[in-house]
């Protein structure tokens, strides 16, 4: 997939937000994302690039799968690239909650703000 450089930007911004949360273990709502870089929370289509040209290209854990709906408490179906329509309810959940715990489990998200030349938040 083809990314813009206005989704490049904004990932580079909400990068250190979701590095925030991830020590947190807390999840963050679209909302609270975007307000959290000035953006309605309907444009946060660039968490497909921080999840393909971000972590999957360093082999991290999907940093973007912790934001999630504020009703559901669970991220829209396309938080993985692929088809997930054949899953259950529970499978879905259980899914995300897999790949949740690695990314609050993954110790080295200071480091990759590092090596992109991004200054940690502190809420």
């Amino acid at each position: 997939m083809t990314y813009t450089n206005n989704a490049r930007d904004n990932a580079y911004r909400a990068l250190p937000h979701l590095v925030y949360y991830a020590h947190l273990e807390k999840t963050i709502t679209y909302g609270e994302l975007g307000k959290r870089i000035g953006i309605h929370h309907r444009s946060v289509r660039f968490l497909g690039y921080i999840r393909d040209e971000i972590c999957r290209r360093r082999g991290l854990p999907l940093l973007s799968v912790i934001v999630v709906n504020k009703s559901t408490g669970l991220p829209g179906k396309s938080f993985l690239s692929e088809d997930l329509s054949h899953l259950t309810d529970e499978e879905y959940r259980r899914r995300f909650v897999e790949l949740r715990d690695e990314v609050f489990a993954y110790a080295g998200w200071d480091a990759l703000l590092r090596d992109l030349g991004l200054t940690p938040v502190n809420d």
